[in-house]
């Protein structure tokens, strides 16, 4: 019977306990997972339960000389300067506590940190809500041992947290937060939105006057990839003989992956989209591996050959006139403005010693000590004039408009450092595995690779050539 009710009970008790948290006793040494030296920390030598007093005046009243050694000389005059009205005596670690005291201390901002043995590093116990240099800031450290804890103070909290971050020079912390800034400007710039750890909010930032539009600026990346390799390979699968299933260990397999052909094509591609194919290979056989790697590498020698020699510019007809009219670079969309009279007379000089360094190699015939930095030189003094050319495409040999000599720099196709990409479909989940087995047949020094984990790989870069999956 689900709504019967008992007749009679034979006990009913109710017992209520005090709840008592474990409070701040006499000195405690520190953790050995902490600092020994130069850790910021002043240990109270107390032997008695107010530590939290203790504590708290010698931050107030700092001491140069041993400022651990006998509180009850060195701050005793100052005992009567804090109001520990309703603060029970040890204090316990207990953020009600905490904010009884700032209620009572309206002139003090208390913050409480924890010492974590395991991570070696601070854990929050309270942070203040009073901000501003309006306040007195205490900051203590509590430390326990078994079941009891004991107070010390945080005389300097970068020294502290020194290591918890790879930057060495000087070191801006927040102490409400624990971030770490390099420089003042972006400490000072933090302070007023931190809101601690725990009510930390994304940070709000308004756009100004002269920052309020969002703009591409990326224009290298308007110049499509010249190059592309479409291929993939074509795989069986042979059962494994008795002798190689005993090898195996942890692992039950039956078959064994084995590449026996491949297929690529070599699509060149304009800046207007326009593509051809250059060249192909298919290939069956048990060393389509070995040969794939082999025939890629030539097809890399042959693109690097081609793209060291770009197209000759063709002009159609109004295409000079409309480059001589332009007032605007065709990819930036910014005006061209005439260069100033110092850079020009940088040019100037530098081309005088240009031209000074061919005079003297011609008279003398060898080539100039200093040949090479007067070159740095006058491009440099070239770059700076940022004048208006004409940017045409390396491959087709089109004229696509006026540009500033920097912007035209940005949509150059350097035939080394162009990354060419082999497009794979299922890289990531098949194909990439087969590849790996002969990565180290190709002749380069150094490869980079994005894993998605052991066995699956999204990307992966061989010298200038970059192995990407389809989707």
């Amino acid at each position: 019977m689900f709504d019967a009710y008992p007749e009679y009970i034979e006990e009913f008790s109710i017992e209520i306990a005090d709840f008592n948290p474990i409070g701040p006793t006499a000195h405690i040494s520190l953790p050995e997972t902490m600092p020994k030296r130069n850790n910021g920390i002043i240990n109270i030598q107390n032997n008695d339960d107010w530590c939290f007093g203790w504590c708290v005046l010698g931050a107030l009243h700092p001491v140069k000389v041993h400022p651990e050694r006998n509180p009850h000389r060195l701050y005793g005059d100052f005992v009567e300067k804090l109001n520990m009205d309703d603060i029970p005596i040890p204090v316990p670690v207990s953020t009600p506590v905490y904010k009884k005291f700032e209620e009572n201390n309206p002139e003090i901002s208390l913050c409480v940190y924890e010492w974590h043995n395991q991570n070696k590093c601070l854990d929050f116990r309270y942070v203040s809500e009073r901000r501003g240099e309006e306040y007195k800031q205490v900051n203590l450290l509590v430390i326990t041992e078994e079941e009891r804890s004991h107070y010390c103070i945080i005389k300097d909290l970068h020294k502290l947290v020194y290591n918890h971050s790879k930057h060495k020079g000087q070191k801006y912390l927040c102490r409400y937060c624990l971030h770490v800034y390099s420089a003042e400007k972006g400490y000072k710039e933090h302070l007023p939105k931190c809101k601690s750890l725990n009510n930390a909010p994304q940070r709000p930032q308004m756009p100004v006057k002269n920052r309020s539009i969002k703009a591409f600026y990326n224009h290298k990346c308007m110049q499509p990839n010249p190059y592309r390799i479409f291929w993939n390979l074509e795989i069986l699968t042979e059962k494994l003989t008795p002798e190689e299933k005993t090898k195996l260990i942890h692992t039950e397999r039956l078959q064994m992956h084995k590449p026996c052909g491949y297929c690529y094509v070599v699509v060149r591609m304009d800046s207007s989209l326009n593509y051809e194919i250059m060249s192909y290979d298919l290939y069956r056989g048990p060393d389509a591996l070995e040969r794939f790697v082999t025939k890629i590498e030539k097809e890399q020698a042959n693109i690097q050959e081609d793209l060291s020699a770009p197209a000759e510019m063709i002009l159609a007809s109004g295409d000079l006139k409309s480059y001589n009219e332009a007032t605007e670079c065709w990819i930036c969309k910014k005006p061209f403005i005439k260069p100033s009279q110092e850079a020009l007379q940088k040019f100037e000089e530098a081309k005088h010693r240009l031209l000074e360094v061919k005079e003297w190699e011609a008279s003398i015939g060898e080539d100039h000590p200093e040949k090479k930095k007067i070159q740095k030189e006058y491009r440099e003094a070239l770059s700076a004039l940022n004048r208006k050319v004409k940017d045409h495409d390396h491959i087709n040999g089109k004229y696509r408009g006026p540009a500033h000599d920097t912007c035209n720099k940005k949509l150059r196709i350097g035939s080394f450092e162009t990354k060419v990409p082999l497009i794979c479909h299922n890289f990531r989940g098949y194909d990439s595995h087969s590849l790996m087995k002969v990565v180290s047949k190709f002749t380069v020094d150094k490869l980079n690779c994005i894993p998605e984990n052991i066995g699956k790989y999204k990307a992966m870069d061989v010298d200038q050539l970059r192995f990407l999956d389809s989707f």
